[in-house]
């Protein structure tokens, strides 16, 4: 998924409810949320992630499984502030390589990516509990789409859809520079930075981007936290006041519309519920016919 260099995205309270909204995503009254731009870095100009801003601005970068060419921050809607950090929504070129050249029944299986959407689940935890690398992270406890890739790169539309719980979680990715190459994924959104854990003993606490994003969310009361997925040139279109998009998760009448679509194509055997569920989703992106 290749980025537009000449696209930029300014991040404030306006923008994002603009970019939520056009999702068809209920904003809630209250707590903090996060958003994941994929295919997006932070500009020159933002500076280095540090703490809360109110504003911000991203630029378009092309993914290539390497570098962490995302965007994730979160969302204090009410006290209209924004932290955005380097990282990675897809992951490492090795583990999808890998993944894909194993044989019959496993084929692709041991890398997955996150489907666009919005996930509601992601909770305080740890990920790889008592394990020499683990360390406290947001873990994705419920059923999710994701993607395998059969060929290698790139992703394709064709790629099987999966809904299930693969154990991806968002945490650290072992590397303090987003812009440098390399990141641990083999399907987990990661943020730059290096963790504190086990593996690095108890004189090396969190670093990077990775610590203020971590100290920012476990400082706050709230223990889960859901998230927006989506492409960069998606968000751009939205927070530019675009026409309205659907995502899994998305609620209201258009999704009513794209059911009734579905139904009577001989795709969809569900209620009209105005909810852009697994099970629609699944009939819209992967039709049976």
């Amino acid at each position: 998924m290749p980025g537009n260099p000449a696209e930029t995205l300014d991040l404030s309270n306006q923008s994002l409810e603009r970019i939520f909204t056009g999702c068809g995503i209920p904003l809630p009254e209250t707590g903090m949320l996060l958003f994941a731009f994929r295919g997006a870095r932070l500009t020159a100009a933002s500076g280095a992630a540090k703490t809360w801003k109110r504003s911000l601005r991203i630029e378009a970068a092309p993914v290539d499984h390497l570098h962490m060419r995302c965007v994730l921050g979160i969302w204090d809607r009410e006290g209209g502030r924004i932290f955005a950090a380097p990282g990675s929504t897809v992951p490492h070129r090795d583990n999808v390589l890998k993944a894909a050249a194993r044989k019959g029944r496993l084929r692709g299986r041991g890398t997955n990516q996150l489907e666009p959407g919005y996930y509601t689940d992601l909770t305080k935890g740890e990920h790889l509990q008592g394990k020499r690398n683990g360390h406290q992270a947001l873990r994705q406890t419920a059923y999710r789409l994701y993607r395998r890739s059969l060929t290698g790169l790139p992703y394709k539309a064709a790629a099987p859809l999966f809904f299930g719980n693969p154990y991806d979680n968002l945490h650290c990715g072992w590397n303090l520079d987003g812009e440098a190459e390399g990141f641990s994924s083999a399907g987990c959104m990661v943020v730059a930075g290096m963790p504190h854990c086990p593996r690095r003993d108890d004189a090396h606490a969190n670093q990077g981007p990775w610590k203020i994003f971590h100290d920012l969310l476990y400082a706050a009361p709230q223990r889960a936290f859901p998230l927006l997925l989506l492409p960069m040139e998606q968000a751009v279109g939205l927070a530019a006041g675009g026409k309205g998009i659907l995502v899994y998760g998305s609620e209201g009448e258009p999704v009513r519309k794209l059911q009734r679509k579905l139904a009577a194509a001989g795709d969809y055997r569900g209620p009209a519920s105005g909810r852009l569920d697994a099970r629609t989703y699944r009939a819209w992106k992967q039709p049976r016919r």
